[in-house]
Formats: structure tokens, sequence, C-alpha cells
């Protein structure tokens, strides 16, 4: 690992918002933190040692807004909102969460591409847990 890299990695993030690094020897993946949190991958081509090299499109990390219960349709009998690959657009209902019996829309607030889901229906979500990652368009 080159201490160069890792020390000007340091100093470009050093005043940001970034919550989590992880540093592979082909990838950089940052995580931003704040109303909702934004994960961005950085490919490093194999021998470069001076810079990342190519970059992966920028993805958006959907996080919980409440504590509740995590549900991808509106009803059992229903298709969920969204699969893995469904092209969104900003303002779609992507998931609802239970709270209180209260049914919450959760919306996306970017055009992308779901890229992954991180919870099954049913299972109890908290503020700020991870529930989609969307790769922007």
């Amino acid at each position: 690992m080159n201490l160069k890299i890792v020390k000007e990695l340091i100093e470009i993030i050093k005043n940001t918002d970034v919550v989590e690094l992880e540093w592979t020897p082909d990838r950089i993946h940052i995580i931003r933190g704040g109303t909702t949190q934004e994960t961005r991958s950085i490919r490093i081509k194999e021998g470069d040692s001076k810079k990342p090299a190519a970059r992966e499109k920028p993805t958006v990390t959907i996080t919980s807004p409440l504590v509740g219960t995590f549900y991808r349709s509106a009803s059992p009998e229903t298709q969920p909102f969204v699969q893995i690959g469904d092209k969104i657009m900003k303002d779609q209902v992507l998931c609802v969460i239970e709270a209180m019996k209260l049914m919450n829309e959760i919306e996306s607030h970017v055009d992308g591409i779901v890229t992954a889901i991180l919870k099954q229906d049913g299972e109890r979500v908290g503020y700020g847990d991870q529930l989609f990652i969307i790769e922007e368009l």
C-alpha cells in the first residue's frame, strides 16, 4: 500500500461528512453521512499506485427516516414496489415502513437503477438503517 495515496486521501476527506471508508487493493468505497447517506466506489487499476483510475457510476444509499417494520409492497397480495435492476424516478415509492400502525411511504430522492435491496419483508428497521442502494443516472 502506498503511504502517499493514503495521506492524499485523508487530506481530501478531512473536512467532509465521510462516515465510513473501506480500502481494498482494487477498490476504495466511501460512505458519506447527512440526512441521506451517499455511497461512492472507486476502482483502482492493477499496478496503478499513483491515483484511482476509473470511477464507477455514483450510488446513493436510501436510509430509513424512522423506526418501524419494512415492507416491500403495500400488502402481501401485491407486487413489490421495486425489484433489483428496476429503473426508478425521483419521488417514486420504494417501500413502506409501518410505525405505530401507520404506513409511511419511503420515496427515492434520485433518478436511478435499484442495485441492492438491503432489508427483507417484515424486518425491523431503525433510524438511519440502509434500505436500498441506487445507482444514479
